[in-house]
């Protein structure tokens, strides 16, 4: 496992369920992106579906998710905007800013009066890598999510200011109160295990490179054709 620099989280999304593609935004929305380097991603992906390598690019603000498959993820911090790609039948299709913001409206709705989430120490430790990781948890309603946290990962206290500066954008300003406050992370997260209704997706950063990214990446192909994005909703059983 080869850990350059720490890690920006950005949990795998899939556009194989809208549910998978909701919670995604959510967790990128409480994770914002920092502008201040191109960074390249690998995180392995296991559970919802899903299994393998996902890589991630990351430039000024917008990020690429090119998932395990034939599917990528364009994302822009700034106007909250998302596409699909689905590289198989050379469609794409938009997630406007306005969805998702409805989507985590309906998700603030149904934690009602309830605090916003706290992470919570388990009193447990895990290696990740060559890194040891203290675990936490915090409970988000019907989604519980679970951090292996490294407290003594190199630069780490810079990079979560870098992180916690960077917290603006349409999402993330919708997001509050959602997730746990990144100010409050003692370290950087190396690993998350999402559950929710049963299910279990598990990302872990294999590896981060600073390395520049060309702007292209987060271009539309001009040979692909929109398709109708369906209602963005957030249902849990």
């Amino acid at each position: 496992m080869t850990l350059h620099r720490a890690p920006i989280r950005i949990p795998g999304p899939t556009a194989i369920t809208m549910l998978k593609t909701a919670v995604a935004l959510v967790l990128a929305a409480a994770f914002p992106l920092p502008a201040r380097a191109d960074l390249v991603l690998v995180q392995r992906v296991e559970g919802g579906g899903q299994s393998g390598d996902q890589t991630i690019y990351i430039k000024d603000g917008k990020s690429r998710a090119d998932l395990a498959g034939s599917l990528s993820l364009i994302t822009d911090a700034a106007t909250g905007d998302a596409f699909t790609l689905k590289h198989a039948e050379r469609t794409f299709m938009k997630i406007p800013a306005t969805q998702s913001q409805a989507m985590l409206a309906e998700l603030r709705k149904q934690r009602g009066e309830a605090p916003p989430p706290q992470l919570q120490p388990t009193g447990k430790k895990e290696k990740v890598g060559e890194y040891e990781c203290e675990i936490f948890t915090a409970d988000l309603g019907k989604l519980t999510v679970q951090y292996w946290i490294a407290r003594d990962f190199p630069n780490a206290a810079a990079i979560q200011q870098q992180l916690a500066a960077a917290q603006s954008g349409a999402l993330a300003l919708a997001s509050q109160g959602l997730m746990p406050d990144p100010a409050s992370f003692p370290g950087l997260t190396l690993k998350t295990v999402l559950e929710l209704s049963g299910k279990k997706v598990t990302t872990t950063t294999v590896s981060v490179r600073e390395t520049p990214v060309a702007a292209t990446q987060f271009e539309l192909p001009r040979t692909y054709k929109e398709t109708a994005s369906p209602e963005l909703q957030f249902v849990p059983q």
